[in-house]
């Protein structure tokens, strides 16, 4: 199931763009649940923000479209953002939201269906992608991690702490984030065929991250050094050999 909200204060908008996704036919319409929400202070009283896709209207009475975004973003990095708008184009500012389209209300409907193919199928990649649910310090609410933000995952208590690169870094550098899963649950769900590897007891890596390797260690992205465990050294050289050589076969 994809769960997509649509914040849009006129209401018959919000009945022509689901009427052009289900024209699209992108994905099977019974997979589709559609969520409604005519202000953005209305959508944050939805008890579960966890959609696979969110559209917001810029220009809105009370709380804009840019101020909902962002406070959605502090929440959960994770959704495809939509901006839509008929009057008001963005601004650079608009970009620190992350958005994946800008729709604009004016073109033709064929164009529209268009960009909504679009939009809906990167939805779809996207939700295809292994992620974990997280607890963060400051945070009330549980985040979705994906496997392309992740470095690696290390044991910690009874639970794995996740430890982030890329956006979701640059938006909560110095957060620390807690799964409930144990590594060997971790581990099931970010597998080889994922791109990670566990070269240690203690610690799944991403292996698109990692930097340099020798027979004792890796290197990742952000100068963190992991050692190899003994027993586990050829394991991982055979993994990572077979991670390159596809990488680059692909």
């Amino acid at each position: 199931m994809y769960k997509i909200a649509i914040c849009e204060d006129d209401r018959k908008y919000i009945k022509i763009l689901k009427k052009l996704i289900l024209e699209a036919k992108v994905v099977d319409t019974n997979l589709l649940q559609f969520y409604e929400f005519y202000s953005g202070e209305q959508l944050f009283f939805h008890p579960q923000l966890d959609f696979d896709m969110i559209i917001i209207d810029i220009q809105m009475n009370g709380m804009d479209g840019y101020e909902t975004a962002m406070k959605l973003r502090k929440m959960d990095n994770n959704f495809l953002l939509v901006f839509c708008s008929g009057v008001i184009m963005p601004t650079p500012k608009f970009f620190k939201a992350n958005a994946f389209r800008y729709l604009d209300k004016n073109v033709p409907d064929e164009e529209m269906i268009e960009e909504l193919s679009a939009i809906v199928k990167e939805m779809i990649e996207r939700k295809e992608k292994p992620f974990v649910l997280c607890k963060y310090t400051s945070g009330k609410e549980q985040i979705r991690v994906y496997s392309d933000s992740i470095l690696y995952i290390a044991i910690r208590g009874s639970g794995s702490q996740i430890f982030v690169h890329g956006k979701v870094k640059e938006l909560y550098p110095t957060e620390v984030f807690r799964a409930n899963g144990n590594l060997s649950a971790m581990a099931e769900i970010f597998g080889e065929s994922h791109g990670f590897v566990r070269l240690h007891n203690s610690y799944i890596v991403n292996m698109a991250y990692i930097m340099r390797t020798t027979k004792e260690s890796v290197e990742l992205a952000d100068g963190t050094i992991l050692n190899i465990a003994r027993s586990k050294l050829k394991y991982f050289q055979e993994i990572f050999a077979k991670y390159i050589s596809a990488k680059y076969e692909g």
